[in-house]
């Protein structure tokens, strides 16, 4: 089966906060099912944005799922309703409609989460106004994990942990139990999700495509305040990760963990060029003015910014008529979709 998941909001165009934070939370639940579903066999596309605003947001997570043609879309998310809660409100998924066939799943989700952790089951809702319900042209479903201000929620949530409601909601999505998966959750106190996307184990057949030109600090997120969860070292040799990122400072990468003879999880380190150079595979060519860096691989897709002809980057694959690359914006380097013709390869 062909699945999208989206993990809700991002990081420019937040979602709501309150005893935690949804953008932050969503990401580790949106891991987590993505890596049960994947072990369970199923073809499973990530359609969470990088850092955008809020009218491209949600166009790039439904554009995304309908160009891969998934047969479920699911979009992660938290939900809250006042400044403050003490008590329990619950978990709750939202659907276009009742009697399609995102119900009985959406049913089962909400069921499942409720049952293994003890949040209230607060049921299936439907709307007809949400844009991911409106806009996908497959079955679609808005899971809302519980309520970031409740105290019972946020305490429920922490104690079981998000690879479990993962857990829980690929296994309702399947219908089927989902064993012989590593829990993340257990082994990794600061809470920090390893990249599931990650499975390398030998260090032989470790790809990068940058080099740290300083020590770097391995963050848990990319943002000036964060938890430093390991150092990459002066000259160490790296890997930017093929996503979209629209941060001034910051890019997601993972490093080889010598100690672990291991990849890391997926990490975030400065990204301004005095720190960090990537290693450059291709150049922008017949360019009369500028190249426009873009949040999807669509002609009317949002503008990022931009590159002039000459300029080097480094692509990290080809998608229809777009690669897509990361490239030196002025302060920092970021990744975005470029018209592939205007791209030459070395």
């Amino acid at each position: 089966m062909k699945i999208a998941i989206r993990g809700g909001h991002n990081f420019q165009a937040v979602g709501a906060s309150g005893i935690i934070d949804e953008t932050t939370e969503d990401r580790k639940v949106k891991d987590a099912v993505i890596k049960y579903l994947r072990a369970s066999g199923h073809n499973v596309l990530d359609v969470t944005p990088g850092d955008c605003d809020v009218n491209t947001d949600l166009a790039y997570g439904v554009n995304s799922a309908n160009r891969f043609g998934a047969e479920l879309f699911a979009s992660i998310h938290f939900n809250k309703a006042y400044d403050s809660y003490s008590g329990a409100i619950g978990t709750e998924v939202w659907i276009y409609s009742t009697g399609g066939k995102a119900e009985p799943i959406a049913t089962r989700v909400v069921k499942k989460i409720s049952s293994e952790t003890g949040l209230k089951n607060r049921g299936v809702k439907t709307s007809t106004s949400l844009y991911e319900l409106r806009k996908t042209t497959m079955p679609a479903m808005i899971i809302e994990v519980c309520f970031v201000e409740a105290t019972e929620d946020v305490r429920i949530y922490n104690e079981k942990g998000y690879d479990l409601i993962g857990k829980c909601i690929a296994e309702a999505i399947t219908d089927n139990t989902i064993d012989g998966v590593e829990d993340y959750t257990k082994p990794n106190p600061q809470g920090i999700q390893p990249d599931v996307m990650n499975s390398i184990k030998n260090k032989n057949t470790f790809m990068t495509n940058a080099t740290a030109q300083v020590a770097l600090d391995a963050r848990d997120k990319g943002e000036a305040s964060y938890i430093d969860i390991g150092e990459i070292y002066a000259n160490e040799r790296i890997q930017i990760l093929a996503e979209v990122c629209d941060k001034e400072y910051f890019l997601p990468v993972i490093y080889w963990k010598d100690e672990l003879a291991k990849a890391s999880e997926k990490v975030w380190v400065n990204s301004k060029q005095e720190v960090l150079a990537i290693d450059t595979n291709a150049s922008v060519i017949n360019v009369v003015t500028e190249l426009d860096a873009r949040y999807e691989p669509l002609p009317e897709s949002p503008r990022m910014g931009y590159v002039n002809n000459g300029e080097r980057l480094f692509v990290h694959k080809s998608e229809g008529d777009y690669v897509l690359a990361t490239y030196f914006a002025g302060v920092g380097y970021k990744t975005a979709y470029f018209t592939e013709k205007y791209i030459e390869m070395d």
